[in-house]
């Protein structure tokens, strides 16, 4: 029988930049910049202050960076507060399955990568390879109706893309141990040390709590952490199980998967890869349910030059995710809650307040006018009445003295993200935050990665 610990981590310490294919190349740079300027973005939220502070606490002298912050830090503090940054917008990345998945694997892979001063080609084949192991053992599970999420008030139960983000775990060892130079045996025994603090699954928990919290589905920072202290302690000499994802009770059974699919991890591992064609770069910082519709509303504010006070009512037919009560939540007290309420983000575009981390400071969740709003947005959903038969989005305005209905359906021209726009975006993260000319120099470092000798130079301009 197949040994899926072994054959991942074989893949894992084997594979080298010069096998990846050219658009794995290409995309895994530009999910790298974009990771890293969500990070950066997310330092003035209340979720990213605290990370620092932590990440500041717990650490004694140290050799990495906590991105868009001063002074080195601990691998374990680093980790932790880059992964807590990296989502505390919600504004990185989404790669199906599982959704979430970069702010679960890439902080590990900047840490070790930064402990040994990496080339760019090096921190770009990690990064693929932590994506690429874990899109494939998410994809491998099967998880029936088991964590399925009864709606309120009617007779039926949604499935969510994963249970939760801790299978991240495995592709977080893969690339941040491959960086310090582990052999596969040595993965194995690194994946086996962190498969036993695996958390158990928790995002059905996290979509019928409301308020939201900080943790949301599961703490990025800590996961991270976990990573790093696995491929420490199997540096140390630290033992752990190297079977750790096979046999009767391997990953998918404590995982709470009624079964798995082994061919889906390993078929065409190393020459077929996968992650890159999935991801799906967000324009707006708040929750994927909301960023096509949020587009179509872009674009009739745009064509019809719409100001706030115009506009009458707003109608938004959203997926079945605006039937739980994290979406459901009124109750808006931080900047997490502001990431899951259609009401308050629709009345962000309203007002054309700019898509980036003003979105969520303290100013922007006590605006009056935002608040105001509010009140004009309805949501819906497939399961109401009222949906049937109507566009995705729908807005009543009264414009040159004559009320207008303006509507829009299908995909937003606000799904595809070119290099300029990522650019852009990075540019909005970053502002304020880091210096024009050290902004100008990490673009043009995070673009040319495959040139960077070693990735001390980058830290060195996003450190400041």
């Amino acid at each position: 029988m197949t040994n899926i610990t072994s054959e991942i981590s074989k893949f894992a310490a084997d594979v080298s930049y010069d096998d990846l294919p050219y658009e794995v190349v290409k995309e895994t740079k530009r999910l790298i910049l974009d990771s890293m300027g969500c990070t950066v973005g997310g330092i003035e939220t209340e979720k990213g202050r605290i990370a620092i502070r932590f990440g500041e606490e717990i650490s004694g002298d140290g050799n990495t960076t906590i991105l868009g912050h001063k002074g080195k830090v601990s691998p374990s503090a680093s980790a932790f507060a880059n992964g807590e940054l990296m989502n505390a917008l919600d504004y990185e990345s989404l790669l199906s399955p599982p959704e979430h998945l970069t702010p679960y694997v890439l902080p590990a892979c900047i840490t070790c990568g930064e402990m040994k001063d990496v080339s760019g080609k090096e921190l770009i084949a990690a990064t693929a390879v932590a994506h690429e192991i874990t899109t494939r053992i998410s994809e491998s599970l099967v998880f029936g109706n088991r964590f399925g999420v009864k709606l309120q008030d009617k007779d039926m139960a949604i499935s969510l893309p994963t249970p939760g983000y801790g299978l991240c775990m495995f592709g977080g060892i893969a690339g941040a141990g491959r960086l310090l130079g582990f052999k596969a045996e040595e993965l194995a025994n690194a994946m086996g040390i962190g498969g036993y603090s695996v958390p158990v699954p928790l995002l059905a928990r996290f979509t019928v709590t409301a308020p939201t919290t900080m943790t949301k589905y599961l703490s990025s920072g800590l996961l991270s952490q976990m990573e790093i202290t696995a491929v420490l302690l199997s540096q140390f000499g630290h033992t752990g199980d190297k079977e750790i994802l096979d046999g009767e009770y391997g990953l998918f059974r404590y995982f709470g998967s009624d079964n798995w699919s082994l061919e889906s991890v390993i078929k065409g591992l190393g020459e077929e890869w996968l992650f890159h064609q999935r991801i799906f770069y967000k324009w707006y910082p708040c929750c994927g349910a909301m960023q096509n519709v949020l587009g179509l509303f872009d674009q009739i504010i745009a064509e019809n030059r719409l100001q706030p006070d115009e506009i009458e009512e707003v109608t938004v037919i959203l997926n079945l995710l605006a039937e739980l009560p994290a979406w459901k939540n009124e109750d808006i007290r931080s900047h997490v809650d502001i990431q899951f309420n259609t009401p308050f983000i629709f009345a962000l575009v309203a007002n054309r307040v700019k898509a980036g981390p003003l979105w969520q400071t303290d100013g922007i969740l006590n605006d009056e006018r935002v608040r105001e709003f509010m009140n004009k947005v309805k949501v819906l959903t497939s399961l109401d009445r009222e949906a049937i038969g109507q566009p995705q989005v729908k807005v009543v305005a009264l414009k040159d003295n004559e009320q207008k209905t303006y509507s829009q359906s299908g995909l937003s021209a606000n799904m595809e993200m070119s290099e300029k726009d990522l650019i852009d975006k990075f540019r909005r993260n970053a502002s304020g935050l880091i210096e024009e000319k050290n902004v100008d120099e990490a673009i043009d470092l995070l673009l040319g990665l495959e040139d960077v000798k070693n990735i001390s130079s980058l830290f060195k301009v996003v450190s400041s």
